[in-house]
């Protein structure tokens, strides 16, 4: 397929992930010439299984799943022998950009009803019917946190990013439920030892993403229950917003509390959450009960139409396939961008993941590649011979790889080629796992069947082993 025959015209590039591209464009035949977000894959992983498995899997799980508040595809395509996802276009911001905006958080009743819908989202993707088979579709999320919730400039708040989502269907393609994906700090305690996922994980981040939207703050948790209780309740004591009684914040607490717990089976329903969520804005102070419209209209609206100006075609030449997408380019003189996003570009996302959930929304999410591409080879250029991987792992471990420590997830610069990951828990074990650095890598702490490993760009599981003596395998 020659470029000036792709199925769609790109009006706007909102971004460049590892995995692929997502612009806002129209299919060319579309008759309503409709406005629509499009995600492209990157020719190198054009033949990755794996990605193309869940590539496909989140259009069609997705396809299935009609709620108010859950993000629709229209439709999967190719181009060139790339899949092609066309889904609705967000008008707004994701609520981690909103919070960089609003670092103290945002008003209690806001926050307590974007919860309260995704809340009801997340009871719809389980519960929701098939039209196959009439079987329940049984979806859980796996990866609730705040930059995978949208809210559009009209106060429509839409759920994201269903990537690493599980559900049954019969089409499905990927099976990688062993791998423990997701984000760390969002993350249900029972998902890192291996048990079977159920829709609490997804209460327990939406409780987590509450406190965040509340606070400004992130809630890390430990995965040791005692550690994680007492932390957990320092937390919730900190709630106090606005706009509340006594009764109300104590009910808010034990809410969070509830929603947070360690045990899976002391935590609400999805639905149930919702219900006391509801009762919980109904007592916040009419004078600071501000809704989500009026919100979205004083606040995420003007955020929106501040978004900067970059011509499309220096977007498009800044896309590591540029020249693939320079034929689908549209003749208008410029394309917006939002203002740029560390998150899109220096993290480690699933082309399915993070990338969906980063760049639907047009504000404070997607980077002007141009400008960034141009600082960062200058920021490169002295150790251009080095490999700078991205390191993932659970918050009661620190990591080293040679003579490089770190104490939370983050970079490490370090010679390209074989290398060990080594991992020290707070329980004083220590684990080695074996991987290969590349520039631009994300290694990611998993459990394969139980056991440790790390995948490399959501590549296969590779093994981890007990040190032996003298640092060697056990």
């Amino acid at each position: 397929m020659a470029t000036d025959d792709l199925p769609f015209e790109i009006l706007e590039v909102l971004g460049e992930g590892a995995f692929g591209a997502v612009c806002v464009g129209r299919m060319r035949n579309d008759p309503l010439r409709r406005i629509v977000a499009i995600k492209i894959l990157k020719r190198a992983y054009a033949t990755n299984e794996r990605v193309l498995h869940r590539t496909r899997d989140e259009a069609r799980l997705l396809s299935r799943l009609e709620h108010p508040n859950i993000v629709r595809v229209e439709q999967l395509t190719e181009a060139a022998g790339r899949p092609v996802v066309v889904m609705e276009l967000v008008r707004g911001l994701d609520l981690k950009s909103l919070l960089r905006r609003q670092p103290k958080g945002l008003p209690a009743a806001v926050a307590l009803e974007l919860i309260r819908r995704t809340c009801l989202a997340l009871h719809a993707a389980f519960h929701e019917v098939s039209t196959d088979d009439g079987a329940p579709l049984r979806v859980v999320h796996r990866d609730i946190k705040p930059s995978n919730m949208l809210l559009s400039v009209h106060g429509q708040l839409k759920v994201v990013d269903f990537g690493i989502a599980t559900g049954q269907f019969d089409d499905r393609e990927a099976h990688t439920e062993s791998l423990v994906m997701g984000s760390r700090a969002y993350m249900a305690p029972e998902r890192l030892d291996g048990s079977k996922d159920t829709p609490a994980v997804d209460v327990y981040s939406a409780g987590m993403s509450l406190f965040e939207l509340l606070t400004g703050r992130v809630m890390g948790l430990s995965v040791n229950p005692a550690s994680h209780d007492r932390s957990l309740a320092r937390h919730v004591e900190m709630l106090s917003p606005t706009g509340m009684d006594a009764g109300g914040i104590d009910d808010l607490r034990r809410l969070v509390h509830r929603m947070c717990a360690y045990d899976a089976d002391l935590r609400p329903t999805a639905l149930d959450a919702a219900a006391e969520i509801e009762r919980l804005i109904a007592v916040v102070r009419s004078e600071d009960r501000t809704s989500v419209e009026d919100f979205a209209r004083d606040v995420v609206q003007p955020l929106y139409e501040e978004r900067k100006r970059v011509p499309l075609a220096t977007a498009i030449a800044a896309l590591e396939d540029g020249e693939f997408l320079g034929d689908a380019a549209s003749h208008a003189p410029a394309a917006l961008a939002p203002p740029p996003s560390p998150e899109l570009h220096r993290r480690p996302a699933l082309f399915l993941g993070a990338l969906l959930g980063a760049t639907l929304a047009l504000g404070g999410v997607a980077a002007n590649k141009a400008m960034e591409r141009q600082t960062d080879k200058a920021v490169a250029a002295p150790i251009r011979d080095l490999a700078r991987v991205r390191f993932w792992f659970p918050s009661d471990a620190t990591a080293r790889v040679g003579t490089y420590g770190l104490a939370v997830p983050g970079h490490i610069t370090l010679p390209p080629g074989p290398a060990e990951l080594d991992l020290t828990f707070s329980d004083g074990s220590t684990i080695v796992c074996p991987f290969r650095a590349t520039d631009g890598a994300a290694v990611r702490f998993v459990l394969e069947r139980g056991k440790p490993a790390v995948s490399v760009d959501d590549g296969p599981a590779l093994p981890c082993h007990a040190p032996g003596p003298g640092g060697g395998p056990g």
